[in-house]
């Protein structure tokens, strides 16, 4: 509930301001927090645990609120942004059940550093997103495009 709540907060008080390269310090910045490996400590609080809070808490809004700053009015930034943004809602649907079958696979065969399951993680990544675009072009395009056509295209609105 928390991060709607937070997305709720930046959205109805949003003041926008232009920052260049909003993209691609968006990009360095998540490739930079997700690059951070587990942080194991043996006191309370866990350290992991407050790295993630604040993760979430502090510099994800961040990033939404920047990437809402940026424009993409470079043709290549723009490019990427409308692919990504396409793609992302497919991602988010089939990534779940081939997550949960690495996992399952995980813990049959009790791998349990990147070293073991590089090759299977690279495999997860690459088939995700080859279904993912599978997806958006073979249903969600089409699918869109006829509901479009068969509400807004005589007049309905949907």
């Amino acid at each position: 509930m928390f991060p709607f709540t937070v997305g709720m907060l930046i959205a109805r008080t949003f003041k926008p301001r232009k920052i260049k390269g909003a993209f691609w310090w968006c990009s360095l910045i998540l490739v930079a927090s997700f690059s951070v490996p587990y942080i194991a400590s043996s006191g309370n609080p866990s350290i992991n645990s407050l790295y993630e809070f604040l993760c979430i808490a502090l510099m994800f809004p961040a990033i939404v609120w920047m990437g809402a700053c940026g424009s993409s009015e470079n043709h290549l930034t723009g490019r990427i942004n409308k692919f990504l943004g396409d793609l992302s809602y497919p991602l988010y649907i089939v990534h779940y059940p081939i997550m949960y079958l690495f996992y399952a696979w995980l813990i049959e065969n009790h791998y349990y550093t990147l070293g073991q399951t590089l090759g299977v993680v690279a495999l997860v990544v690459g088939s995700s997103i080859l279904l993912a675009y599978a997806s958006l072009k073979l249903y969600d395009k089409p699918v869109r495009r006829w509901l479009a056509e068969k509400f807004v295209g005589a007049g309905k609105r949907v």
